[in-house]
């Protein structure tokens, strides 16, 4: 976690310090309040008692009177001003974590973001990250707070009772960092652990009701929810295991609290028995210990959740330490693209015959082959979904390895077509233009006319503002993989990669779309990977194709 906390003060640290003073000043006043009410509560009574017994006595009320309505006050406002700052401080670090591993993101090849599986995404960005807000909230803030808090009430105490204030301050100080050693040394394994089968039976869960009609379809639904269960039932008693040793550990610490609290009180008495304090200020010393009870009497709550942001912590670590060391080299505008693949025989779906192939600038170049023959192979190649190993060959832009130019680089330059249509979860305009800016509304319409979807697109009810619903449902495949072409229009890519561009679009259309296409696929370097010389190429006799069999 240590690289979060240097994250966290770099870029929090006016806020934490601010958070801190805030938190302390609500510290402060309901300590303060407590023990002045102790005292004018004691005091009140004595001196009522005295007069009672015809015993002259006089005691001011105003003054301690308004001393309890300002630290009452104050105890208010602060922890108002304190719960909204140190939250919306909670935001912006949050905002810092993700700006970071966002921007790490960038870096990466597609080979690597498409390790993880999407559920695996959902706990890494959503669940993993949240569980950051621990850093602050949890194992900064309070430990500080409790060791100034603990300062102060020493340096006030020993004005009056120096012996007092040396064991009040070593007493709490050694049993605070003791209580928080412990927490983590009986907690942070099991804590981890919980997190870490967390994960995992969130993945399955994701994973089971994905494949709900599938398995329903064959049969299998109830023995995979079976299986599901009793996954449940050990998660839930390494749980039960869990709170029970935060319940052991936190009922240590509150009677090694309550003994030492015995302790101040007989001692008091006999401190006022001894003429040593007044009776208020005994009442004072028992409520001021009170009060700091209930500043650190949480620490072992908090820093039970220890092993679990760690945990988070180190899912996260991974992804921003990817490439970090790795120094990449900057790609110029695309002139030629050389392509050296032996038999590529560690690849899924594999390209079984070597294959040596020099693109120029400019260049139409038309792959065609068979399913099975390495088509969508060669394009993740060449799009860095899956990498070639030196012993393989190597893919070459410009002299360089495609494997030493920065992921984010090479992306800006090429627009790549795959065979299955991603269709957001968006409005029409927001699948077109989705990662782009300054994009008018007249360059949306003219691609829609370019894939012939402008007839359809305006009689929407709502225009480019029309949902497409879940994964595009509201849309037929052949709409789906024109709304594709036409998102890669808005683009301006060096190289082109289009993998059976006109899937579900019958052969007349796509002559029409593809001769709308022409002017803007003139000016880039290009790549087909179809399964037979479709009739749009046959029109257009240039560049080089190459069959794979």
């Amino acid at each position: 976690m240590k690289y979060w906390f240097k994250l966290l003060y770099k870029s929090q640290q006016k806020r934490l310090f601010l958070g801190v003073f805030w938190a302390l000043l609500t510290a402060i006043s309901g300590v303060s309040l407590l023990m002045l009410s102790g005292w004018f509560i004691t005091a009140t009574a004595l001196t009522g008692i005295a007069i009672s017994l015809g015993i002259a006595s006089i005691l001011n009320l105003y003054i301690p009177g308004s001393g309890i309505r300002f630290f009452a006050l104050s105890r208010t406002i602060s922890r108002y001003i304190e719960r909204i700052y140190n939250h919306d401080t909670i935001l912006r670090l949050i905002a810092v974590f993700r700006l970071s591993l966002f921007n790490n993101l960038t870096k990466q090849s597609i080979e690597q973001l498409r390790a993880r599986t999407d559920s695996e995404w959902l706990s890494k960005l959503t669940v993993n990250l949240d569980a950051l807000d621990s850093l602050l909230l949890r194992y900064i803030i309070p430990p500080i707070i409790s060791v100034l808090l603990i300062f102060l009430l020493t340096v006030f105490t020993s004005f009056i009772w120096f012996e007092l204030a040396l064991y009040f301050s070593v007493f709490l100080l050694i049993g605070m960092t003791a209580v928080i050693a412990l927490t983590i040394k009986l907690t942070a394994e099991l804590s981890y652990k919980y997190a870490t089968m967390m994960d995992e039976f969130r993945q399955k869960i994701i994973e089971h009701l994905n494949g709900a009609f599938e398995l329903k379809s064959i049969g299998l639904m109830q023995q995979h929810e079976q299986k599901i269960v009793n996954e449940l039932t050990l998660f839930n008693r390494l749980q039960e295991t869990l709170n029970a040793r935060i319940a052991n550990v936190q009922l240590i610490f509150d009677s090694m609290l309550n003994i030492a609290l015995f302790i101040v009180v007989v001692s008091v008495f006999f401190a006022v028995n001894e003429q040593l304090i007044s009776e208020a200020q005994a009442i004072m010393f028992v409520m001021m210990l009170i009060g700091a009870y209930e500043v650190i009497q949480s620490l072992p709550n908090h820093f039970s959740t220890w092993g679990h942001t760690s945990f988070a912590a180190t899912k996260l670590t991974t992804l921003t330490h990817a490439n970090a060391s790795k120094k990449y080299q900057e790609l110029k505008p695309l002139s030629d693209i050389q392509i050296d693949i032996h038999n590529h025989i560690k690849i899924p779906k594999s390209l079984d015959t070597p294959l040596s192939l020099s693109i120029k600038h400019g260049q139409c170049v038309s792959i065609i082959g068979r399913s099975g023959t390495g088509k969508s192979t060669f394009a993740n190649l060449l799009m860095g979904i899956e990498s070639v190993t030196a012993a393989h060959g190597g893919i070459y832009v410009n002299q360089l390895n495609l494997q030493d130019i920065a992921p984010n680089n090479w992306y800006e330059k090429v627009s790549y077509l795959p065979q299955n249509d991603a269709i957001f979860s968006g409005t029409l305009g927001y699948n077109l233009i989705v990662g782009l800016d300054n994009i008018s509304e007249a360059d949306i319409w003219s691609a829609l006319k370019t894939v012939e979807l402008y007839e359809w697109a305006i009689n929407l009810p709502d225009g480019l503002n029309y949902w497409l619903g879940e994964t595009g449902g509201v849309v037929s495949g052949g709409q789906a993989r024109r709304i594709c072409l036409a998102r890669l229009l808005l683009r301006h890519p060096e190289l082109v990669i289009l993998d059976e561009p006109f899937s579900n679009v019958d052969e007349t259309m796509a002559m029409r779309i593809w001769e709308n296409m022409t002017p803007w696929l003139d000016t880039k370097t290009l790549i087909i990977l179809t399964h037979e010389q479709p009739l749009f190429l046959k029109a257009h006799q240039q560049g080089v194709t190459v069959k794979l069999d």
